[in-house]
């Protein structure tokens, strides 16, 4: 049986990189898609590809030039690895822990840092919500705040709020640069309190997974969770949901946070 592919929108979601910048590395040979439809140029990619897919976003995070990207990922060999990188010495000297870490990742198992992904099937629910154009890294500047207004609207205008502070996000990412965001939390209520939109959440069935720990690794589970997509189901393209069932303002430290993302899809029949 072949490997499950995902289409661009899917794997850029679950690698946290940008459509953009997949067809920038497709274009340099970084990372070339498992298949392209002749016709129309539409790229897929292979579930497994998604390894290859965190550690290009971590040593680009770390400003490593795609050339030495290449040579790394080329090699997959630690000294290698360190022998490329000691040109930029200066530079990463305060950030070596985290390289080290990405070379042991090469030839590491999955940290244990989530729930094994189920599926689920979600009723409607209506929710209470600000919408706004996020830069990447921005998060917690938009979410902060506007789960602060969301809640005092709340209180005042005696709306019960069901469950915990979530986000949508778009379910391909586009754009390094920016993308929209709608912070809500779900209500028992017809109408939306004052400063805030009614949002109607559909049925939707998903695959959840609860990422426990700070939203540093959150990255990690999408690409986890992407994996077991590719291989129970197809992406139905509707927003990817995250639920912050414990967060900063349960008074915990980062490590203890909970996060559970949910990624619907139309599940594939298994075989009898």
């Amino acid at each position: 049986m072949s490997e499950p592919l995902l289409s661009i929108g899917a794997f850029s979601r679950a690698a946290s990189l940008s459509i953009k910048a997949l067809r920038a590395y497709h274009a340099q040979g970084l990372l070339t898609p498992a298949a392209v439809d002749p016709e129309t140029g539409f790229r897929r990619y292979a579930a497994g590809q998604l390894a290859d897919a965190t550690i290009i976003r971590r040593l680009r995070d770390l400003e490593v030039p795609l050339a030495d990207v290449a040579t790394i990922l080329a090699a997959r060999d630690p000294e290698v690895t360190a022998a490329t990188l000691a040109g930029h010495a200066d530079r990463m000297r305060e950030r070596a822990r985290q390289v080290e870490k990405i070379v042991d990742d090469l030839h590491a198992a999955p940290a244990a840092s989530w729930t094994p992904p189920r599926l689920v099937d979600l009723p409607a629910t209506n929710a209470v919500a600000l919408t706004g154009i996020v830069r990447d890294g921005a998060y917690d500047a938009f979410l902060g705040p506007a789960f602060e207004r969301l809640e005092q609207a709340c209180r005042d205008g005696l709306v019960e709020v069901s469950g915990p502070a979530s986000a949508l996000y778009d379910a391909e990412f586009v754009d390094d640069a920016e993308q929209q965001v709608t912070a809500y939390f779900p209500v028992r209520a017809d109408v939306a309190p004052v400063g805030t939109v009614l949002l109607r959440l559909p049925p939707v069935t998903a695959a959840v997974a609860t990422h426990a720990g700070s939203y540093e690794t959150l990255p990690d589970t999408y690409g986890l969770l992407g994996t077991w997509v590719a291989h129970h189901g197809t992406p139905t393209g509707q927003p990817i949901r995250e639920a912050y069932v414990i967060n900063d303002s349960d008074g915990v430290v980062p490590s203890a946070y909970q996060t559970d993302i949910v990624w619907p899809l139309t599940p594939r029949e298994e075989p009898a």
